[in-house]
């Protein structure tokens, strides 16, 4: 039998929530209202930028940066953090629906700095009823059972927002499915006062770069520092092939030379509708001959960056055949 003060306790919590339900409904039926021409509104993103910040209750991202229905990507999680899915969504952002330029926003009296994973993780192990924040410590209010799930979470926590805010948008400018050319920005939104502070080290190192101009390269002896300089690149010549596959990809492996070192070509086969070097894979006449067998010829469509290690660069492309090849 349920003892009477839990029953009192859930009749309680069922009022409130009914009650903000209800709110919800009625503040939805005017907004429907008055919905105007709204439904007209595309897909993309009219402005063409998104914002990762923190789902803080004191945050309005609309009024904070003037935003209207249909203008921008708005992601948040708590921190603002720079976590796996929020790249996710910045990765859609871009790719699918054409944002260019991005806002990190942490912001000031944030909880994510009140607490460890070490604080959390014990919390959940002690009971699933929320805590309560007194003298500067967490204190769990319920009793048990917990659950040890929370040990297996990266929970994110902050222990200085400039700090915090850098490493976010370092990690996403440094992401492989992240293109160098879209801007990354840091922000830290001060709750006392609506303001957003830049964090200038984020800032640069979210600087927005170019890559070079179909059928060009870096030079290689271009000054660092500098804006680079680009020189004719000839397409890349094949000279291996290699059995294993990529789980991305659904084709042969193949590395090859250019200019700019060794690359290792993934071929998606008929996947494929990506661009670079402005030139063919294969050539006039055919295909290219490796580890003994002819290749087909392929125009690459694109190139996107998995990473580097030494001399041999990674990319991961997808290629339209040309033609067949025996």
């Amino acid at each position: 039998m349920v003892p009477r003060k839990e029953l009192a306790h859930a009749a309680l919590s069922e009022g409130i929530m009914s009650k903000i339900r209800d709110e919800v409904l009625r503040a939805n039926a005017a907004y429907a209202a008055d919905f105007g021409d709204k439904s007209a509104l595309g897909l993309p993103p009219a402005r063409q930028f998104a914002i990762l910040t923190c789902m803080d209750a004191r945050i309005d991202p609309a009024k904070v940066a003037g935003l209207r229905e249909g203008d921008a990507h708005v992601i948040r999680n708590a921190g603002g953090r720079a976590s796996d899915d929020a790249i996710r969504s910045l990765v859609i952002s871009y790719k699918l629906l054409g944002t260019r330029e991005w806002f990190v926003i942490h912001h000031t009296n944030c909880g994510m700095e009140l607490f460890t994973d070490e604080t959390m993780r014990a919390l959940l192990a002690s009971s699933l009823k929320t805590a309560r924040y007194e003298g500067g410590r967490w204190v769990d209010s319920g009793e048990g059972p917990g659950s040890r799930q929370g040990d297996f979470i990266d929970w994110l926590t902050v222990r200085d927002q400039a700090e915090s805010v850098a490493i976010d948008v370092e990690r996403i400018r440094r992401h492989p499915l992240v293109p160098a050319d879209i801007a990354i920005y840091g922000y830290i939104y001060q709750v006392e006062t609506g303001r957003l502070v830049e964090v200038a080290a984020a800032s640069a190192a979210g600087r927005a770069t170019l890559g070079p101009p179909p059928g060009r390269r870096v030079d290689p002896t271009s000054e660092g520092g500098r804006p680079p300089t680009f020189v004719d690149a000839a397409p890349p010549e094949v000279f291996g092939v290699r059995e294993e596959h990529d789980p991305r990809v659904a084709g042969p492996v193949v590395e090859a030379n250019s200019p700019g070192g060794r690359l290792l070509l993934e071929i998606g086969g008929n996947a494929a509708q990506l661009k670079a070097h402005g030139g063919a894979l294969g050539g006039v006449g055919g295909g290219h001959r490796a580890g003994g067998q002819r290749l087909p010829a392929y125009t690459i469509t694109d190139i996107v960056t998995l990473g580097q290690h030494a001399e041999r660069r990674h990319f991961f492309i997808s290629a339209e055949m040309m033609r067949s090849e025996g």
